[in-house]
């Protein structure tokens, strides 16, 4: 009933939409012409109008919200380790299991778990949103999802771990009639369903990745995982001091070359950049609405970051200016992953789903 109400919601918004734009559009042709011509021009308009949405609508559907594409980028830094030189990160986030049927989506899983290892990861992480309303969605996909967890390392000794945070869709907050008992239940079952299917969960928590340098000496960085820290009316579970108290508290990436697991990517700006040396934030949650035309997307007028890398030396907006927050000679990187599933409509037009590759290198 939730989902009709949106879809009920999100219909009438477009149909408003193009009753504004219709208006507009023939008083803007009656300053130049006859009322009969300009009823024949805007109806020809609101024609291709429709035809071209529908068209979008249609692709979006059925064949952009199953393109997969990879996006690498290489992170470079003075501070990344010589042993992690080359070390490959795969990520993908909001995966919203219902927006797939049980046999679609099983085989859309198979099909992102192949192209994963297609990528040849050292380690996969999942930046949140596995389900939209409650853990019962991820039920069907359980042996699916496990498939991602199987994927063999690139020297083929053993598997590629696979690390996850909780995204604000995860928590059951937006299910009505939920008291924060049966909020709990569902959060343990949503997390026993990850770790079923061999992925590791960090919840304000923070793991160690170690690779050898030679026989003798092996480097670490850490791997930072961070609950739900969201502007409203988005819930905020998120502890980065917590988080990171097992690699020695906030500080800790003064010295140690950090990666940050953190669904929102407004905490970057909010929290990560003013209060730490975090080399790389890797987020999710704008989808780029699942609406992108070449650059522009309505998600620009929510979020300063909403796709892509985002270096904290140079401004979106001014490319020669840093953020505010910026620390001279300090590289601090986010980068924000449009997704693979859907809220709402089942489409995403010209935003089709993502693996994101983040390489480091060492400058």
């Amino acid at each position: 009933m939730q989902r009709l109400i949106f879809y009920g919601i999100i219909i009438a918004f477009v149909v408003l939409l193009f009753l504004l734009i219709d208006v507009v559009i023939y008083w803007t042709l009656r300053i130049f012409l006859p009322k009969v011509t300009a009823h024949l021009v805007n109806r020809v308009i609101l024609c291709l109008m429709f035809l071209t949405a529908g068209i979008a609508f249609v692709v979006g559907h059925y064949i952009t919200r199953y393109q997969i594409v990879v996006n690498e980028v290489q992170i470079v830094s003075p501070r990344v380790p010589e042993a992690f030189d080359g070390y490959r990160i795969a990520q993908i986030s909001d995966l919203h299991l219902d927006s797939f049927g049980k046999e679609e989506g099983r085989t859309f899983i198979k099909k992102l778990a192949d192209s994963l290892a297609a990528t040849r990861p050292d380690v996969i992480v999942f930046t949140g949103d596995l389900v939209t309303l409650r853990s019962a969605e991820a039920i069907p996909f359980k042996q699916a999802l496990a498939e991602i967890s199987s994927i063999q390392r690139r020297d083929g000794k053993g598997l590629v771990p696979v690390y996850s945070i909780l995204g604000n869709h995860d928590y059951a907050d937006y299910v009505r009639g939920f008291d924060q008992q049966r909020r709990n239940t569902d959060i343990d079952s949503l997390i026993l369903i990850q770790e079923e299917a061999g992925w590791h969960m960090l919840k304000n928590d923070c793991a160690t990745l170690s690779r050898p340098l030679n026989d003798s000496v092996s480097q670490y960085i850490a791997l930072i995982g961070v609950e739900n820290i969201g502007e409203p009316p988005f819930s905020t579970y998120g502890d980065l001091d917590r988080a990171m108290a097992p690699v020695g508290g906030i500080h800790a990436a003064d010295s140690l070359f950090s990666v940050l697991l953190t669904h929102n990517p407004t905490h970057w700006r909010k929290e990560v950049l003013p209060r730490t040396h975090i080399d790389l934030s890797l987020a999710g949650h704008t989808h780029a609405t699942q609406l992108r035309i070449g650059s522009w997307s309505p998600a620009k007028w929510k979020y300063d970051e909403w796709m892509g890398l985002y270096d904290a030396s140079h401004r979106s907006d001014a490319p020669t200016l840093p953020y505010p927050e910026y620390q001279e000679g300090n590289p601090q990187y986010l980068y924000v992953n449009t997704g693979i599933g859907c809220v709402g409509p089942r489409v995403r037009i010209g935003v089709p789903p993502e693996i994101s590759v983040l390489v480091l290198r060492k400058e």
